[in-house]
């Protein structure tokens, strides 16, 4: 290891601690109230020798070798500390917008909305209020309620509304059982509102009705006074839906004189066109009327359709009365 002071460089020891390490190179013991030692001891150029009950010099290349190693870690860890800020830091421009897009980001990709929503939710410390005027599948709320059922069991308090006929389906009916159980509020409504995601009352994703349908784009609001706006939106959309804990909807409430006909008749085996002809009704509005079960009832099969019927506790009482 070269302790000299050539060039222009930052001394690396001081002259004293320099003269010191020569003079115990040359064999000299030093005790540990030597001056200069306490720089020596840190570079590994100088140890404790219990033999000689003093401290003595190391082999300067072992020094250098250790030396060497310990600062290549340190520089490891560096470079990760300095990614790490860099990924921090891109993650509060995403999040938090900047001044320069007004407190609005399009998102244009359903893949990054996906990942904007979570990074969001996992972050959320004290609300999340969400509107969902579209049926959800079964794969999106399985993927949706372990997230949402942690969010819960941090403190964080949950809403969110739902269609109206969401009564009548059974995905949103099981997560909306697992939801309310664990504390959160759930309300649905007639169609006509908004679909939207706030978090803390600070970011709001919303659908963005100028992007392609195709790709679900949304906007992700940062600006306060934006997402005040929309917080006061959701508000006045959950004020006048009805609350909800994931009871299914009575098949009486979902059917008509003429539908209940109709099913009747399904689950005797008969098809629409021999249903519409003993009715005297258009096969067009026995469709019309199937398809609106269909969405009521989360079935897609006229076999699906009667089987729901059949297992309906209007059909168990119309059997009663039969008997």
């Amino acid at each position: 290891m070269d302790i000299s002071n050539e060039g222009h460089r930052k001394p690396f020891i001081s002259d004293r601690a320099r003269d010191l390490l020569r003079e115990m190179h040359g064999g000299r013991a030093v005790c540990k109230d030597e001056p200069a030692l306490d720089e020596l001891l840190p570079l590994g150029l100088a140890k404790w020798s219990t033999l000689a009950a003093a401290y003595i010099a190391t082999d300067p290349r072992d020094a250098e070798r250790a030396y060497t190693q310990n600062m290549a870690q340190e520089i490891r860890s560096a470079l990760h500390r300095i990614e790490s800020m860099h990924a921090f830091a891109d993650d509060l421009r995403t999040i938090e917008g900047g001044a320069g897009d007004g407190g609005v980001q399009v998102i244009e990709d359903t893949r990054e909305v996906t990942v904007a929503l979570g990074r969001v939710a996992g972050s959320a410390k004290f609300s999340v209020l969400t509107a969902h005027p579209k049926i959800r599948k079964q794969d999106t709320l399985d993927r949706a309620l372990p997230t949402d059922l942690a969010m819960l069991a941090r403190g964080v308090t949950f809403r969110t509304i739902y269609l109206d006929n969401a009564r009548s389906r059974l995905p949103e009916q099981g997560y909306a059982a697992a939801m309310t159980a664990a504390g959160a509020q759930i309300r649905t409504a007639l169609p006509g509102f908004e679909r939207m995601i706030i978090a803390d009352e600070r970011i709001a994703f919303l659908s963005d009705h100028l992007g392609d349908p195709k790709r679900v784009p949304a906007l992700m609001v940062t600006h306060p006074s934006l997402v005040k706006l929309f917080v006061n939106v959701f508000w006045q959309q959950w004020d006048r839906a009805e609350p909800w804990t994931g009871e299914p909807r009575p098949a009486d409430l979902i059917t008509t004189p003429r539908s209940r006909r109709m099913l009747r008749r399904l689950s005797e085996g008969r098809n629409i066109k021999a249903i519409a002809a003993e009715l005297d009704v258009s096969v067009s509005t026995l469709y019309a009327d199937r398809n609106a079960l269909y969405a009521a009832t989360n079935t897609t099969t006229e076999f699906q359709l009667a089987i729901w019927w059949t297992t309906s506790e209007q059909a168990r009482q119309e059997r009663e009365k039969d008997r």
